[in-house]
């Protein structure tokens, strides 16, 4: 048969093949949806379902919390609605689950597995196959399986995640679904692959094929993966760590894409996403390349201050307590580090205070001490050449620089050496409004420098106080000179009438704090300096009589076990139907 018709035009004959390639090409993406990725698929719209749920529930949240703080009953002594005494118990153990994260998981896993074990056995087997539960259908489902939740954990290790606008938090919250589903996903693997190597070793295969040199990649990498996810090898190692993941990743989807097929639709979906983010992250850091004035107040902490960042995910705004990914060209262009923003959207400037530690941090430590030793010699000679790179100023307390800005808490007492240097700035990330507006009371807690996240939420309170009637802020430091260069950004905090605010300082050094610095008060407003480690369970009861009824949030920034030791003294203290949010960020 002609392939053109007398009397037809060759166009159409063309359109009508194109149109029934098309119809072949749907039908044969229905028939392998139908035969093999159907379960998988399910996986994927139950895990995205719970959690449009659980954002739904997030909004409700808001609305309810607003609403009765606006409301400002002081007549109820206590929750008297039976209904919302149960919504509130539900409420915190659910709290409770999200911030003890071991217990989470010894919960998560049993039910993961007891909803994915039935899905395994459900799919028509092979015709030559005898039953649905065959060694081979079992071992193909674990590998589709595995597959979808390599898909879905890779999309939430993304920075531009739309869920974490919906659950009005930060990307690092998705951490947590990232990390449990990437272990869900290897365990699925191991299986599947462990099932096929068995099967071709029964049948006396030599296991050469192209199938499995892929596999035998994947499995290489997921080793390498799981042992540069270590607690232990994270924290030690975090540049190696970063490295590693990121190679390891990119490693995933190439072998998952050539082992089979079948994988390929989702390997485009996980390559996609990683475009999308990638470019968005770049497009961003030039956007926001910026010289920043780099300087080290004292051996463990260091200062950065530069312009506010143009623009933020997708131009949305952004708000105290978010975080900025920062990379310096001058010491390696592929390492990004994340840094918590100690200033608020409504300064002229960004700050931000760095915790000296390995890698990164580390050197530029060193750098800018060399700075620091030749700052004398070179003192003359930068005051006579205003164009020089490196600035030496002299401050005393209380003695404001022309140079920095009225809003910046920078202060020092020592001769410090500000060395300009080129950053590329990436966010700032997390909730686009102060979610803490919407609750009465707001106790506020950091340990060291994980106060650049409770202070600038302070500060925004003070100046759009929203629901806000009274503040508790604790704050335990080893460093007075880190104390001090709050001190003016405190005490001016009191001279505010909107909120009542109670703030307790704690030095744990060894000398007395009491004799370098006042307690001061100002009303119902005060601020005390205290020697010593807080007692947070004293403070979190004073804290819990006062609010009692009344919403209630509690936020803190600090090392594990300061977080830790807080988290119990809360649940020690807690009521079951208290009105308490409760959010939590480590450094």
């Amino acid at each position: 048969m002609p392939l053109f018709e007398r009397g037809k035009k060759p166009e159409a004959s063309f359109n009508t093949l194109v149109l029934g390639y098309h119809r072949i090409n749907i039908k044969y993406w229905v028939i392998m949806l139908r035969s093999h990725n159907k379960w998988a698929v399910i996986a994927i719209c139950l895990i995205m379902g719970c959690l449009i749920a659980l954002s739904g529930l997030y909004v409700i949240e808001t609305a309810r919390v607003k609403l009765k703080s606006y409301k400002r009953d002081v007549s109820r002594k206590a929750n008297s609605n039976p209904l919302e005494r149960i919504y509130l118990a539900i409420r915190n153990i659910y709290l409770y689950l999200t911030t003890h994260k071991v217990i989470l998981t010894l919960v998560a896993v049993p039910i993961v597995f007891a909803i994915s074990v039935p899905f395994i056995g459900k799919e028509t087997p092979p015709k030559r196959a005898k039953g649905s539960w065959n060694v081979s259908s079992v071992g193909a489902r674990c590998g589709f399986l595995a597959t979808a939740l390599y898909v879905i954990s890779y999309f939430f290790s993304l920075k531009n995640n739309p869920f974490a606008l919906m659950l009005f938090t930060s990307h690092e919250k998705m951490n947590y679904v990232h990390r449990r589903l990437s272990q869900f996903a290897i365990m699925l693997g191991v299986i599947h692959g462990f099932i096929y190597i068995g099967i071709d070793a029964h049948r006396g295969s030599v296991l050469v094929r192209p199938v499995f040199k892929w596999g035998y990649g994947i499995l290489g990498l997921m080793v390498v993966m799981i042992i540069s996810a270590l607690p232990f090898f994270r924290r030690r190692f975090y540049e190696w760590f970063f490295i590693l993941h990121h190679a390891c990743s990119i490693g995933f989807i190439i072998c998952i894409y050539f082992h089979h097929r079948r994988c390929i639709p989702y390997m485009k979906a996980a390559i996609a996403c990683y475009v999308f983010d990638r470019g968005c992250r770049m497009l961003r850091s030039f956007i926001n390349r910026a010289n920043f004035e780099v300087s080290i107040i004292e051996d463990g902490v260091i200062y950065l201050r530069g312009k506010k960042p143009k623009v933020s995910f997708f131009s949305l705004p952004w708000s105290s307590g978010n975080h900025v990914y920062i990379n310096i060209p001058r010491f390696s262009f592929w390492q990004i580090h994340p840094f918590t923003l100690a200033s608020c959207p409504s300064d002229e400037y960004i700050e931000l205070l760095v915790a000296v530690r390995k890698g990164f941090t580390h050197r530029l430590a060193n750098h800018l001490s060399s700075i620091k030793i030749t700052a004398s010699d070179e003192n003359e000679k930068a005051k006579s050449n205003t164009n020089a790179d490196v600035v030496v100023s002299e401050l005393t307390p209380g003695q404001e620089s022309s140079s920095v800005n009225s809003q910046t808490f920078y202060e020092s007492d020592t001769a410090v050496a500000a060395k300009k240097m080129t950053v590329l700035l990436d966010g700032p990330y997390g909730p686009v409004s102060n979610p803490f507006r919407n609750y009465s009371y707001v106790f506020l807690a950091a340990g060291g420098v994980g106060i650049t996240y409770t202070l600038p939420i302070l500060r925004d309170l003070l100046m759009k106080p929203g629901n806000t009637v009274h503040l508790t802020f604790v704050w335990s430091s080893r460093s007075l000179k880190l104390l001090r260069l709050f001190q003016r950004t405190l005490e001016d905090s009191l001279n505010q009438s909107q909120v009542c605010v109670h703030m307790y300082c704690h030095l744990t050094a060894s000398y007395p704090v009491k004799e370098q610095l006042l307690s001061q008060s100002n009303g119902s407003n005060m601020i005390q300096y205290c020697d010593g480690k807080p007692n947070l369970e004293k403070h979190i009861k004073d804290y819990l009589d006062l609010s009692y009824t009344k919403t209630s949030a509690i936020t803190a920034c600090g090392s594990g076990t300061f977080l830790k030791s807080l988290k119990k003294d809360l649940v020690s203290q807690q009521r079951w139907d208290t009105d308490l949010f409760q959010h939590y960020e480590e450094i």
